[in-house]
């Protein structure tokens, strides 16, 4: 009987166990673009707080326009949202896009990881990237991709899991027909479960 009552206290430990697990942010594989909204820190975005991300969400989830107003006194809108994609337009000069990414190992137990791509300015414009993991550790962008040195503007695939950079970033035009056109081609790198690198 004692036997019995261990086995029942072992297997209800580990079911209470396994359910505690499913249900911390960020351990399963099923995590989505709503979840990572929600558990983002404040600091990452601070003129963004956990409300307006909420927001967002329950906005979009309505069909309605998806803006919610900042602390900047300004408005914030989340434009694109799908299970491992986000475009947020964070001012009318800055934007971030966002990206779930499976990895062939695993990041902080899970093998998932994210990838922020943000864009300032308006005329002449300029973006960074970022990698997290999903318990928001930033990790280190060189081990994921290589960046041109000079200034350039960047993007993350909506259906696919691409990176395109424009390694020269134009500031002025050429003054007429006959002077050389400088820039380059966006070069397109694509999610190998490790780096992005070019087809």
């Amino acid at each position: 009987m004692r036997k019995v009552l261990t086995i029942l206290a072992l297997s209800l430990a580990f079911v209470g166990s396994a359910q505690t697990t499913a249900t911390t942010p960020f351990t399963a594989q099923t995590t989505t673009m709503c979840d990572v909204l929600k558990q983002m820190p404040d600091t990452l975005v601070p003129f963004l707080k956990e409300n307006a991300r909420l927001d967002f969400i329950d906005f979009i989830e309505s069909n309605m326009k998806a803006e919610v107003s900042n602390s900047l006194e300004g408005k914030s809108e989340l434009t694109k949202l799908t299970d491992n994609y986000a475009m947020l337009w964070l001012t009318q000069a800055s934007q971030m896009e966002m990206r779930l990414l499976d990895t062939a190992e695993e990041v902080d137990s899970v093998r998932q990881l994210l990838c922020i791509v943000c864009t300032y300015g308006t005329d002449i414009r300029e973006s960074t990237i970022e990698f997290y993991s999903l318990r928001w550790r930033k990790l280190a962008t060189d081990e994921r991709v290589g960046l041109p040195t000079d200034m350039f503007i960047a993007a993350l695939g909506v259906d696919e899991p691409t990176l395109s950079i424009c390694p020269e970033l134009r500031l002025d035009a050429p003054a007429n027909e006959e002077q050389e056109d400088l820039s380059k081609p966006s070069i397109i790198l694509k999610w190998n479960g490790r780096i992005f690198k070019e087809y």
